[in-house]
């Protein structure tokens, strides 16, 4: 019961990462939105910096009096990566491996087996048609085989008025300019 427990509460907190991710890749939207410019991807050592300045700093300090090169060489690349990221894939990776599952009881394990056959009732029916002698096209289908608009270089051409269905008579007479 206990790794079940573990399973739940890494699963709520693969949850609570999402919402981060969110909460990061929207405030990302309005740090960095430059009008009629887009949006640019904003790293999480940004994002940290403009939103707690004074956390990253005591953070930093705190790291390299452990190692300066663990804060050269591991942290600061990490954090180099957005923030939506470095939520957002623990988090993914959380909920689907922590997810809770549960047995089927027997009327849902015979729903699932009816609903898997007839989710392929189309394709066997169909292959019983084609053995007796059915072919596969349809009667209702519309046929656009007389209708040839395309040239060989792909160019749209039409042989005469009736092929685009123009009505000439409701047409203003040409400009003397061409237009």
């Amino acid at each position: 019961m206990a790794g079940s427990s573990v399973r739940r509460i890494l699963f709520y907190l693969g949850w609570a990462l999402l919402l981060a991710a969110f909460a990061a890749g929207a405030a990302e939207g309005l740090v960095r939105a430059d009008p009629g410019r887009g949006l640019h991807p904003v790293s999480a050592h940004d994002l940290w910096y403009r939103l707690w300045p004074g956390n990253l700093v005591v953070t930093q300090i705190r790291v390299e009096r452990l190692s300066p090169e663990l804060w050269s060489a591991v942290v600061r690349p990490v954090l180099d990566l957005p923030a939506w990221i470095l939520t957002g894939l623990p988090g993914v990776l959380l909920t689907w491996l922590c997810r809770p599952r549960r047995t089927l009881t027997p009327d849902e394990e015979q729903d699932l087996r009816e609903r898997e056959e007839s989710m392929f009732l189309y394709d066997e029916l169909a292959a019983r048609a084609r053995e007796d002698g059915h072919v596969d096209d349809d009667d209702m289908a519309p046929s656009h085989e007389s209708q040839h608009f395309l040239d060989e270089a792909g160019l749209t051409h039409a042989d005469s008025e009736e092929d685009y269905d123009i009505d000439m008579d409701g047409l203003p007479p040409p400009r003397p300019d061409g237009r």
